[in-house]
């Protein structure tokens, strides 16, 4: 009988200005851990727990525009109430939209990253 094939993971891959500055973002506000950074610093991965998020350095001003604003990730997560507290604390440079109950059954909080890729997190209220 035929396996049937699974996703395993999903890894966007962000173009961005510098991935050395987006790598230490993920890191110290948003808890994620460097995996690997080419020495070049052209390409970066971060990971929380299995799920990872790539960086691609690009000086295409045509690419950072994509990503800035059009670009979001939404990240499911559980026990929400202690990664809001980490980011709270940690105070990011950057927008911040703060932990909500939201009516169709999320609650959640977004941050935008340094090229303009918004993070949502959330969780199932019930």
């Amino acid at each position: 009988m035929p396996t049937t094939p699974r996703v395993i993971a999903i890894s966007p891959i962000l173009a961005v200005r510098d991935v050395a500055v987006s790598v230490a973002f993920y890191v110290r506000y948003l808890g994620f851990r460097k995996v690997f950074v080419m020495e070049d610093l052209s390409y970066g991965v971060v990971a929380f727990d299995s799920h990872a998020v790539h960086f691609t350095r690009s000086e295409d001003k045509a690419a950072l525009r994509a990503t800035r604003g059009r670009t979001a990730i939404y990240i499911r997560v559980n026990h929400i109430e202690p990664l809001w507290n980490r980011v709270y604390q940690a105070a990011p440079p950057t927008p911040v939209r703060s932990l909500e109950t939201h009516p169709w059954g999320m609650r959640e909080f977004h941050v935008q990253d340094p090229d303009g890729c918004l993070l949502r997190f959330g969780e199932e209220t019930g």
